[in-house]
C-alpha cells in the first residue's frame, strides 16, 4: 500500500503540485486525495471528468488517478459515504483505495476518522485559519504539514490558534516556489514559466534538537517529514530542491519584498504587473516602500550574524529584483488584483502587513507601507460592497 499525500487547495499551486506527483511512476506514486471545502467542488470534479491539467505551449495535458475528500458540515467525506454520489466516482474511489485495512465487517475507514500523515497546504494565506480548523483533529504530532504560500507570517497565526500547545503541533515545512502558473479553467492551470521550488523545515518539538545539514536534511526529522522531502525533491516537474530554515526564510523575504511592491500597486493602479516599469510617479512610490522593507529585513534579530545581509537586502537590489520580475511577467495579472476583481479577501496583511508588524516589533515606522495595507484594504471592501450592491451607512445618523 503506497502512502497517502493530502492537497488541501486546487487552485494554480495545488492543481501543479497534484500534477506533477501524479507524474511519477506508478511504482513510486503516492496515493493523492484533495481536499475540497465544498459539496459543489465534487460535483465539479466529475462533471469535468475527475482530471487536473497543466497546459504547456496551448497544450493542456491532463492526469487522473486522485481520490478526494469533500468537507460538509463540518466534516469529511469519501464520495462513497455522500449520499446520491455518482456512481463512477464511487467505483473510483474504491479502485484507487483497493488494499487498504478494512474492518471485520469489510467497511474502509471513513474519511472524517482518517489520520493525515503528510499535508501539503496550497489555500491563500487568508484561509489558512479556517482550512487548518477543519483538519486539526485528522493531524498528530507525528504528521508533517508543507504550506505553499505568498506572504509571511502564517506560521506564527497557526501556533497561536490552531496548535497553541506546542506538544500537540505536526511537523511544520514551508516552500516558495517561482514557477510561473495561472489558472486556466476549472482544475486546469497554464504553467507559463519554468522555475523551482525550494522548501525547508521549520521544527517546532522538542525531540527535533539535531542541528540541519546544509542541504536541509536531518536525521531528527520525523518519518513523514523525510517522506515529503524526499518525494517532493525526487518529483522532476516540480524542480524541487530542500535547504535549512534560515536559507529558506531569506528566499521567502526576497519573494516578500517584490511581492510588497507588485501586489498592491498593480491592485490600487488596476493594471498589469509589465505598466509598472513606465511612469517615474510609481518608480519612486517602489523605492521608498522598498527602502522602508530592507531596513526591517536587515534589522530581524534572527538574521543578525547572517554574511552578506545588507547587501542582499540592499534597496537597490531589491527594487532591481522587482522591476525583473515585473518585466518577465509583464503580461500578467498579479494574485492581489485577480482576487479584487473576484471579490476575494486580499493577502495584503500578509505581504505589507508583515513588513509593518514586524517593523514595530525591531523599532523601524513603515508609514509607507501601512498607507498601503490601508489602501488596498480599503479599496478591496469598496469592490466587494458595489459587488454585493450593499447599502453605505450613513455617517451623519453615527
Amino acid at each position: 500500500m503506497h502512502k497517502k499525500i493530502h492537497i488541501m487547495g486546487v487552485g494554480n499551486i495545488g492543481s501543479f503540485v497534484a500534477h506533477s506527483l501524479a507524474a511519477r511512476p506508478v511504482s513510486e506514486r503516492a496515493c493523492i486525495t484533495l481536499l475540497f471545502h465544498h459539496p459543489a467542488f465534487y460535483k465539479d470534479w466529475n462533471r469535468f471528468g475527475r482530471v487536473v491539467a497543466v497546459k504547456r505551449h496551448g497544450i493542456p495535458e491532463q492526469r487522473s488517478g486522485f481520490c478526494i475528500n469533500v468537507l460538509q458540515d463540518h466534516e469529511w467525506y469519501y464520495p462513497s459515504e455522500i449520499e446520491g454520489a455518482p456512481d463512477d466516482l464511487v467505483e473510483e474511489e474504491f479502485a484507487l483505495r483497493e488494499g487498504e485495512e478494512a474492518d471485520v465487517d469489510g467497511n474502509l475507514t471513513p474519511a472524517d476518522e482518517e489520520w493525515i500523515e503528510h499535508l501539503i497546504v496550497t489555500v491563500k494565506t487568508t484561509q489558512i485559519e479556517r482550512a487548518m480548523k477543519s483538519v486539526r483533529h485528522r493531524l498528530t504530532p507525528q504528521s508533517s504539514v508543507l504550506f505553499l504560500t505568498n506572504g509571511l507570517g502564517v506560521l506564527e497565526e497557526v501556533n497561536e490558534k490552531i496548535w497553541p500547545d506546542e506538544r500537540e503541533r505536526p511537523n511544520y515545512l514551508f516552500g516558495v516556489t517561482s514557477h510561473g502558473l495561472f489558472k486556466s479553467g476549472l482544475f486546469e492551470t497554464t504553467h507559463a514559466g519554468v522555475g523551482a521550488t525550494t522548501i525547508g523545515v521549520v521544527r517546532q518539538s522538542p525531540r527535533d534538537d539535531m542541528e540541519d545539514t546544509a542541504d536541509g536534511s536531518s536525521t531528527a526529522f520525523a518519518p513523514s517529514t523525510n517522506f515529503l522531502l524526499k518525494t517532493l525533491t525526487q518529483t522532476p516537474e516540480l524542480a524541487c530542491i530542500s535547504t535549512n530554515a534560515i536559507d529558506l526564510f531569506l528566499l521567502q523575504l526576497e519573494k516578500l519584498a517584490v511581492n510588497c511592491v507588485i501586489n498592491p500597486l498593480t491592485l490600487l493602479m488596476d493594471c498589469k504587473n509589465g505598466e509598472l516599469l513606465y511612469h517615474y510617479n510609481l518608480t519612486r512610490v517602489q523605492r521608498l516602500l522598498l527602502i522602508e522593507v530592507s531596513a526591517v529585513i536587515c534589522a530581524l534579530p534572527e538574521l543578525q550574524g547572517v554574511p552578506g545581509l545588507q547587501s542582499r537586502f540592499s534597496p537597490e537590489r531589491l527594487r532591481t529584483m522587482a522591476v525583473g520580475v515585473a518585466g518577465k511577467t509583464g503580461e500578467n495579472t498579479s494574485s492581489m488584483l485577480q482576487d479584487a476583481r473576484m471579490g476575494k479577501e486580499s493577502e495584503i496583511e500578509y505581504m505589507n502587513g508583515y513588513i509593518v508588524r514586524r517593523g514595530e516589533e525591531v523599532g523601524v515606522r513603515c508609514a509607507l507601507n501601512y498607507m498601503v495595507v490601508q489602501l488596498v484594504q480599503a479599496k478591496s471592501r469598496i469592490a466587494g460592497r458595489q459587488r454585493n450592491e450593499e447599502v453605505p451607512f450613513d455617517l451623519s445618523k453615527l
